[in-house]
């Protein structure tokens, strides 16, 4: 943006001549904070690096999820904002979608059952998160009872969770959750299964923003994600797996907002006087560090129920709106 001036010194206690760099909106900070990220995409030694960034969704994911897209080209997504010009790179488009409560819709379906209290007694015990405790009795339970893998325990439950409206990529203010399979148990083995099918419903809702995106000429094949909710590696798996492509993490995964911020104050601070300043994706490329890759399932059991279980998931999320559709119409004809 230029130096920092006399009076904007003065006033901030700094000294003048600082360079001010160009603020952003958290989220896209975590975008410059996260897609550069270095790790192995097996692409060929000749790709450009900075030409595949379209190829790329950065995930900020923490109380509610952002997604953004870059493209060069202007691309209008349905239920997505933007795309935006000009705001990271010259030229070059940022697309929005965005889950608005995922950290939230979990934390408030876990503390909202009874055995939540058991649950978090027996977390507290054992010195773990209680996300952590309940990812580890899921994967208890399914050894316990002989199943390949933790989705298997929940396949016959289907959670719909748009507690707050949907932002993307239908943009209805008016959806709200669904359960098929709701049952009057209250032990943590039901805790468990409910709080599975959170994660598997932002999974699924995430493969339905990106399937959206390239279906109006995105390309992205590779998610970057960061915030609070890398910490869930079972959440991280479906993701992976529903989405059928690899999830990557950066090293500052908890700080990725703060470390893009950085980054744009190292761009600012690179021009000198009188000069222009190094490029961002330069930038990004020298402050990231290698991230870490964890790639889809490859049991095909897993593939196939993850793959039914979208369909069910398309098909609760657009019955409802049906559902909401042949009411008002029988009300209208009847007024």
């Amino acid at each position: 943006m230029g130096p920092l001036g006399e009076q904007a010194a003065t006033e901030l206690g700094l000294s003048p001549g600082i360079a001010v760099g160009s603020g952003v909106i958290d989220a896209y900070a975590g975008w410059v904070g996260t897609v550069g990220a270095k790790v192995d995409l097996g692409l060929d030694g000749s790709t450009d690096q900075k030409a595949h960034i379209s190829r790329r969704l950065a995930v900020v994911a923490g109380t509610s999820t952002c997604h953004l897209a870059m493209s060069n080209d202007e691309l209008l997504v349905p239920g997505v904002w933007g795309p935006y010009r000009d705001v990271l790179f010259p030229g070059a488009y940022i697309a929005e979608g965005g889950q608005s409560a995922t950290g939230e819709l979990i934390r408030h379906i876990v503390k909202g059952h009874p055995a939540y209290s058991a649950a978090k007694t027996a977390a507290d015990t054992g010195g773990v998160h209680i996300y952590d405790y309940l990812n580890d009795y899921l994967r208890k339970e399914t050894t316990q009872t002989q199943l390949d893998h933790v989705a298997q325990l929940a396949k016959h439950f289907f959670f719909y969770g748009d507690l707050w409206g949907n932002r993307s990529p239908i943009a209805d203010p008016q959806m709200s959750g669904a359960i098929i399979g709701l049952r009057s148990d209250r032990s943590i083995k039901n805790l468990a299964l409910h709080y599975y099918g959170v994660l598997e419903f932002i999974a699924l809702q995430t493969r339905q923003i990106v399937d959206t995106m390239n279906e109006h000429g995105h390309q992205i094949s590779t998610i970057f994600m960061s915030g609070s909710q890398t910490q869930n590696d079972l959440l991280v798996h479906l993701i992976a797996s529903a989405c059928e492509m690899p999830v990557i993490l950066p090293e500052y995964v908890h700080a990725a907002v703060c470390h893009g911020t950085a980054m744009l104050a190292a761009m600012a601070a690179s021009g000198g006087l009188g000069a222009g300043s190094k490029d961002l994706w330069e930038i990004m490329g020298q402050m990231s560090k290698p991230g870490r890759r964890v790639d889809p399932t490859t049991d095909k059991h897993e593939q196939q129920l993850l793959q039914v279980k979208y369909e069910v998931f398309l098909d609760m999320c657009f019955k409802q709106r049906e559902y909401r559709e042949l009411v008002n119409k029988r009300l209208a004809t009847m007024e």
